[in-house]
């Protein structure tokens, strides 16, 4: 069996591993206390260590290693051109690229690349570099090695959620690749918020982020019956008493879509080709009425993330709500 690597997505509703070891595929997840984080970053990482560590021993995971997932606001990502030049080169001139994005001192973040193609002339000659390039935090990867260390992992691989979806798509296009090419994105419904993720084939193309997600369901659902929005999320979950089809929840549902349908259409408009597919993953998949709505609003062919899983993970359940954990666990074993 191979090196086995845990996939660890840290959100701000829960934490989510996905492991392969003797045991088989698992995904094992942990909701999060609402005060772990504010509205930048963990302000618990004590807590987090404790909670992480007993799910470990609860669970008996023996794997050490971990892949962990960045979500979008834990790092910059972005496509650049560059000229020819060495890897010690690209590492001086990567911090130039962020420039405009990053504020504070340069020196405060990591860089790293992944190559997206290299061109060449009619001559078979290199010409220049086109590549992914992502930033993140010093203090936010020391943090979370450092939670992570805590709880009996070792942080191995940090990677940006663009490219935990890259993985997918390069598994499904191996198996399927007819379809490379083809313009599609990614929807994570995710607690505070929602992330649409557009690519061509297995290149990323661009992203957007929605300020809207299922805690605001769960405050719809607080107001409808009178009680704190935790109670609410356990209604939610267990659609105590028909709640999730009140009309009060049909407007969220309705809502989320008007917001997605708003970034298709930038998307079509901004490229020569029109999306033709959608994936969605994220707490929100597990949500019935909320994706009967969503098949309703989009003539797009809609899937969830389960297809671009490999055969053997794609009859787990929940798979969609830990799409970018699986994803990590798999670039663990590409490593």
């Amino acid at each position: 069996m191979a090196k086995s690597y845990a996939g660890i997505d840290i959100g701000r509703g829960s934490v989510k591993i996905a492991v392969r070891d003797n045991k088989g595929t698992r995904l094992i997840s942990r909701a999060l206390p609402e005060n772990m984080m504010d509205e930048d970053d963990l302000i618990a990482p004590e807590t987090l260590a404790t909670i992480i560590a007993d799910l470990r021993k609860a669970e008996h995971i023996k794997t050490r290693d971990v892949v962990l997932v960045l979500d979008d606001n834990s790092t910059f990502f972005r496509h650049v051109t560059l000229p020819l030049m060495s890897d010690a080169e690209l590492k001086l001139n990567l911090p130039y690229e962020f420039r405009d994005y990053i504020d504070e001192d340069p020196g405060n973040y990591v860089y790293d690349y992944a190559v997206d193609e290299i061109p060449t002339d009619e001559e078979g000659k290199p010409t220049q570099l086109e590549l992914y390039a992502a930033a993140a935090s010093k203090k936010l990867l020391e943090e979370r090695a450092n939670i992570l260390k805590k709880a009996g992992f070792r942080l191995k691989v940090a990677i940006p959620s663009q490219m935990a979806y890259t993985r997918l798509l390069l598994g499904y296009l191996e198996r399927n690749p007819i379809e490379d090419g083809l313009h599609q994105v990614f929807i994570d419904i995710g607690y505070e918020r929602v992330t649409v993720h557009l690519f061509q084939g297995s290149k990323f193309k661009a992203s957007k982020t929605i300020d809207f997600g299922c805690r605001d369901l769960d405050m719809a659902i607080a107001d409808l019956k009178g009680v704190d929005r935790h109670v609410a999320s356990t209604y939610k979950a267990s659609n105590f008493e028909g709640v999730l089809d009140e009309p009060e929840c049909e407007a969220f549902y309705d809502r989320l879509c008007f917001e997605i349908n708003k970034v298709i259409n930038f998307y079509n408009f901004s490229n020569a080709e029109d999306v033709e597919r959608m994936y969605l993953l994220g707490g929100g998949v597990e949500i019935p009425q909320l994706m009967d709505v969503v098949v309703r609003s989009f003539p797009i062919p809609l899937e969830t993330a389960v297809m671009v899983m490999p055969p053997d993970i794609q009859e787990l359940d929940k798979v969609g709500e830990f799409a970018l954990a699986i994803a990590s666990m798999l670039e663990g074993e590409a490593i």
